[in-house]
């Protein structure tokens, strides 16, 4: 069948269930019946709108798969995928510039924390959790909080962590300026390595590693200020993405005198 996609994705968006059955194994109408919970004529509307669309095809006993079906499956179910995690992650995702790159990738199987007014730290409060077994942290800083200097300040007691963050020069101001926190204390440290980007970041992206496995994340902060919650990863394609993201951004970037003069 000569076909634009329109009619595919049509029967696909209805019948994916029963070509999916099918995938799996051969199949005769009955079986399709038992196996669905389905009536008889929906599975039988649904063999014939397969079969229009070279999904499916009938070697006189039973119904199997095309190549068509299959490739046409795999891609339905890849699409399913990334709407399903696009919608989980749209709460957050509503607070980042239109124009910032987060691939599907990086949401598939994402946990995704929301700050609440009764717990406003609660999304923080996972990152941070993670820090305190980190033996390296990466990272994107186009905001900085008073709390994220005490937090890295405190992490970088430890000889074996060591930190790179890629700033804003906005934020590298304020560290300078900050007051009633440690900030000589931290841009004093060797194990801290501090970039200023030429160019605005489009979220707080992050990096950790350490040796029960690493873990990628963004921090997502609202039009306060404030942070609204994270989408935390240890998928490897996802954390290919973020620390492609992150050397892409460094390239680019000003190694910065930490020093507190």
């Amino acid at each position: 069948m000569v076909d634009d996609g329109t009619d595919l994705r049509s029967v696909l968006a209805k019948r994916d269930d029963i070509l999916a059955s099918l995938a799996e194994s051969p199949a005769r109408k009955p079986e399709l019946v038992d196996e669905l919970s389905v009536s008889r004529s929906t599975v039988d509307r649904a063999i014939g709108e397969l079969v229009d669309v070279d999904c499916v095809v009938s070697d006189g006993s039973a119904y199997s798969v095309t190549k068509t079906g299959h490739l046409a499956l795999a891609e339905r179910t890849e699409y399913v995928a990334s709407t399903d995690a696009i919608g989980r992650a749209s709460g957050l995702l509503k607070h980042l510039p239109a124009t910032a790159e987060v691939p599907p990738v990086f949401l598939r199987g994402a946990t995704v924390t929301r700050s609440e007014p009764h717990a406003p730290d609660r999304a923080a409060a996972a990152s941070a959790s993670l820090l305190t077994e980190a033996t390296r942290m990466r990272g994107l800083a186009p905001t900085v909080l008073k709390s994220d200097v005490f937090t890295l300040d405190g992490e970088l007691e430890r000889d074996e962590l060591t930190v790179e963050i890629v700033a804003e020069r906005s934020v590298i101001d304020s560290l300078r300026s900050f007051p009633a926190t440690p900030t000589e204390s931290l841009l004093g440290r060797e194990s801290l390595s501090l970039y200023e980007s030429e160019t605005g970041l489009p979220y707080a992206l992050w990096i950790m590693e350490s040796p029960e496995g690493d873990h990628a994340g963004i921090t997502v902060h609202d039009s306060g200020g404030s942070v609204a919650g994270m989408i935390m990863t240890q998928s490897e394609p996802a954390l290919q993405w973020a620390n492609d993201r992150y050397r892409e951004h460094k390239r680019e970037a000003s190694s910065v005198a930490v020093t507190s003069d």
